[in-house]
């Protein structure tokens, strides 16, 4: 572990010299130069835009309005956010308090100008994967912006980026507010599962399989969810069904199953640790529970480098275990409340980076140990991936799935 944490650091020290290496002043382009994509409420545009990228402008509007430059994967490259609720003499003060929401991590600060502009650069910054954050003065605004320091095509977007005399203003767009969209219910009346017990199981109810338990492997840094408490699958009865091409009350593991595609990490430090998270395919609005019972830490958008995410609900499960339910379509609990495994936190969706429907509707289900979260975003970082073990499921005669494997086949 100590040897693994110290090239990390080489790794971390590296990436910082080839950043400087590259000059933190992003370069004026000449004015008529042909843009890539613009947008003339935000006063932004790129010069810029690798093949097989994506502009994903914001659905909703939310105090930290923008667009997300995504890959091919949909991993971000580079967030722009015009704080429009934000005064720009609040400048220094706004990023004291950013730095200030990451508790353990050495955030390292210079002066610079992006475009021509004033600016702040901090590094490195956490979320889903690893970001370098300016701030800049333009045009008489407050802009927030992230970019992906792991991969170089978040620096040549970031360095592509222009700003503009903006024209028109936000109600322009006649767009709804996040907050309002944050807690849509579904269209049709619905009420809490009645085929779900309120509580768990007792021991001595729950399926034993005889014999030595099934083993199977988890990497270093990650650890196994205990089996001494209690986990389940996340959906109803009624999950599914007609027209989905999973029968009603089943889903799978998968598509994207343990290690696969943004589904990595077992204890990097300023990440999001999600190498045991799963996808559970499900249709729009179907109920999501709890995996366990706990505490409500977050209800709300995903900000910043995990905007990604959508809508998330994070719990606490105690004892230093996290779970959280991403991409939903709506949220049904807020932060500090009480949650059974009966209680519906939300609906399943497909949201990500201010949009519904960003990607194929299912859960994203991620479990974390010793965890770090930045309140302001909704995002986890640090800590450990945990692997779901022993997962209770209620429907087809009850059982647990002590160890998941790809698409398998998965009850309510």
């Amino acid at each position: 572990m100590f040897r693994e944490k110290i090239a990390l650091c080489v790794v971390s020290l590296i990436s910082v010299a080839l950043f400087l290496s590259l000059g933190t002043s992003v370069p004026v382009r000449a004015k008529g130069a042909a843009l890539a994509f613009q947008n003339e409420i935000l006063g932004i545009g790129f010069f810029d835009l690798p093949d097989d990228t994506a502009v994903v402008q914001d659905q909703y509007l939310s105090t930290a309005y923008g667009v997300t430059v995504v890959d091919a994967k949909r991993s971000l490259l580079t967030r722009v956010e015009w704080l429009h609720e934000t005064s720009p003499t609040e400048m220094n003060q706004v990023v004291w308090k950013f730095t200030e929401s990451f508790p353990g991590i050495q955030i390292h600060r210079s002066r610079t100008f992006v475009a021509g502009y004033e600016a702040v650069l901090l590094w490195p910054v956490p979320g889903q994967v690893e970001t370098a954050t300016a701030f800049v003065l333009a045009n008489g605004r407050l802009y927030r912006i992230f970019y992906n320091t792991e991969d170089e095509m978040g620096l040549k977007v970031f360095r592509s980026l222009t700003f503009f005399p903006p024209k028109g203003d936000l109600t322009a767009l006649g767009l709804r507010r996040a907050e309002d969209a944050l807690y849509d219910s579904p269209p049709w009346h619905w009420q809490i599962d009645p085929r779900k017990p309120s509580s768990e199981p007792s021991k001595a109810s729950r399926s034993e399989l005889p014999g030595p338990q099934p083993q199977a492997y988890t990497p270093p840094g990650c650890v196994d969810f205990p089996t001494s408490k209690f986990l389940q699958t996340q959906w109803a009865w009624n999950a599914n069904g007609t027209g989905t091409g999973y029968p009603q009350g089943w889903s799978k593991a998968g598509p994207s199953y343990f290690g696969e595609n943004l589904h990595v990490g077992c204890d990097r430090p300023t990440k999001l640790n999600d190498h045991f998270a799963l996808d559970h395919p499900l249709k729009e609005w179907d109920i999501v529970y709890p995996p366990a019972a706990g505490t409500v830490l977050y209800a709300g958008w995903a900000g910043g480098g995990w905007s990604g995410l959508g809508r998330v609900v994070i719990v606490d499960l105690g004892d230093g275990y996290w779970a959280m339910a991403a991409h939903l379509r709506g949220v049904n609990v807020t932060a500090g409340q009480s949650v059974g495994i009966s209680t519906v936190i939300g609906w399943a969706g497909g949201s990500g980076n201010g949009q519904d429907n960003y990607l194929p509707i299912h859960l994203h289900q991620g479990l974390y140990k010793d965890a770090n979260l930045a309140t302001w975003a909704g995002g986890i970082y640090g800590g450990h991936s945990a692997q779901p073990v022993k997962v209770h499921y209620f429907g087809n005669g009850g059982g647990d799935y002590w160890y998941i494997d790809r698409y398998q086949w998965m009850s309510w």
